[in-house]
């Protein structure tokens, strides 16, 4: 393996990477702009220099590629390559790379959402010049809309070129592309064409300085006031790893969060855009009973006590009805209080959509349908037969939170049983339906975990306060259960969870920690 020396740093490395890949993996900064690890390298902006002892000028560190030399070649008889990041040469070029880039820049940083994430402002700060050699008039040109939710403030752009890339090599759809040349460059979108793919926020979150601007979020917040909490996207079940971003108790963005064996880099604008059905939604926030037609409020002891009566008697006479929509430990938790029939609701389907990178959209729109299925694996096909065969006189429901009709032969069903309890965190038409509901958490409130359809376990971690007296799913199903072997917390039901299902053995939050788990992964150990 080649031998690499970066400033007073040696590295073994492998055939074939690139000086930047190399400096990036061991945390030594070397300035960068068109760089991005998913794209092709485009060494436009040069702002990556280095010095490779043996060249005769500045090497561009993104496309300088190491390999392993002759023995009469190496450096110092044992080196393949010598890069120095840091000497004068280096930073005297990289001023004058910064005093070219600035040379039209608004100064506009007070007023600029990237404020804070900026790597030109961050740049300027650490290897600019104080004070630029020209005095000229600044290039002015209007901002524009590139798509309903992409703005580009073109004064701002340094053409690094990555959105372009992007929607040539991601996205393949190819909106995005650099018009006329030289001093009047700029981006640019084909004619009726706008950038409203279903991965088109994604270039907000790679352009490097500001210029591509979400109009969901513009002068929305600073990112210094937010609340930064990683998760994991609930709207498919791809599971891309996010990092959702609040104050108090609201969410005012969502980004996409690096994890290659799920989502790479990215995520889709429906995730990206989902919280917002969250926002005008009919909370439930305490516990319900039926009267004469009408909810009327009651305590947590006397629904659980109502609700522990009913299933005393009736047991063997009462279905429940699992959800792809929550944890694993919350369906682990129904399956083992309800030993009998179990069933689910059909989940909603889309069509599948994988883009030229690989990238893909699940058609199946609930998040946990593998973990469902997995940890309630009596769960019978036909529900409704079984309902009728069975006799059930009363039925217990884990809510999905979907606001969607119920078909007749549900409403019928509903209609004969002698009690419904629904847990539920919004009024849908099937909590209507219930004699007691009980409130569980929304997306963003719940913590537990939950399996891709791929079968990677990840943390979902809560990112915002709960509202209202509402208590965690399995935690509620935990009060029901009235035998001696309840949980404390969540870990604790885990471990049980894995001795009764070894495919999950072993598995606690600290251990998926922000990237998962796969279930191959916890059988081969």
């Amino acid at each position: 393996m080649p031998l690499l020396k970066i400033d007073d740093n040696k590295f073994e490395v492998e055939n074939g990477k690139t000086v930047l890949e190399v400096a990036l993996e061991n945390n030594i900064e070397i300035p960068h702009y068109c760089y991005h690890p998913a794209l092709e390298i485009a060494g436009s902006c040069r702002m990556c220099l280095i010095e490779v002892e043996g060249m005769p000028k500045l090497q561009v560190s993104c496309n300088t590629f190491i390999g392993e030399v002759p023995p009469d070649r190496k450096i110092g008889g044992k080196y393949d390559m010598v890069v120095s990041t840091q000497n004068e040469l280096v930073s005297k070029e990289r001023k004058n790379i910064l005093e070219f880039l600035l040379l039209n820049h608004p100064l506009d940083c007070p007023v600029c959402d990237q404020a804070g994430e900026c790597d030109l402002q961050d740049y300027s700060f650490k290897y600019g010049n104080a004070h630029s050699r020209f005095d000229e008039d600044k290039r002015v040109r209007p901002n524009e809309y590139l798509g309903s939710q992409v703005a580009i403030n073109h004064n701002r752009c340094i053409l690094c070129s990555r959105c372009t890339r992007f929607t040539r090599e991601v996205s393949g759809t190819s909106e995005l592309f650099v018009e006329q040349r030289g001093y009047n460059s700029k981006i640019a979108i084909m004619e009726d064409n706008p950038l409203d793919n279903l991965l088109a926020g994604n270039v907000t979150d790679i352009c490097p300085v500001g210029a591509l601007l979400s109009t969901d979020y513009i002068h929305k917040n600073r990112i210094w006031n937010l609340k930064r909490q990683p998760s994991v996207c609930q709207d498919c079940s791809v599971g891309c790893n996010i990092d959702v971003f609040s104050q108090k108790d609201k969410i005012i963005r969502l980004t996409p969060r690096e994890n290659h064996k799920v989502n790479g880099y990215f995520m889709c604008d429906i995730g990206r855009y989902g919280f917002h059905k969250y926002e005008n939604i009919e909370r439930i926030t305490s516990p319900l009973h039926k009267t004469n037609g009408a909810f009327s409020k009651i305590n947590w002891d006397r629904a659980i006590n109502k609700i522990v009566d009913k299933l005393k008697t009736n047991v063997s006479k009462t279905a429940a009805i699992a959800s792809s929509f929550h944890t694993n430990e919350t369906n682990y938790m129904l399956g083992r209080l309800f030993q009998g029939l179990i069933g689910t609701f059909p989940s909603t389907q889309d069509k599948e959509i994988t883009y030229p990178s690989g990238f893909r959209i699940s058609g199946d729109r609930s998040p946990n349908k593998r973990g469902m299925n997995d940890l309630c694996p009596q769960i019978v096909k036909d529900l409704p037969s079984e309902i009728k065969k069975q006799k059930i006189r009363g039925i217990y429901i884990l809510d999905n939170g979907i606001d969607t009709e119920l078909d007749d032969t549900w409403k019928k069903i509903l209609d004969k049983m002698d009690f419904v309890i629904v847990q539920s965190y919004i009024m849908t038409p099937l909590a209507k339906s219930a004699d007691i509901i009980l409130p569980g958490l929304a997306p963003f409130e719940s913590e537990g975990t939950i399996t891709n359809d791929r079968g990677h376990v990840q943390w979902l971690r809560p990112s915002l306060p709960v509202e209202g007296e509402g208590r965690p799913d399995w935690e509620i199903l935990n009060l029901i259960d009235k035998t001696e072997n309840r949980y404390i917390d969540i870990n604790d039901l885990m471990k049980d969870m894995g001795k009764q299902f070894p495919s999950y053995s072993d598995i606690s939050l600290f251990k998926l920690g922000d990237r998962g788990i796969s279930l191959s992964e916890i059988a081969k150990s």
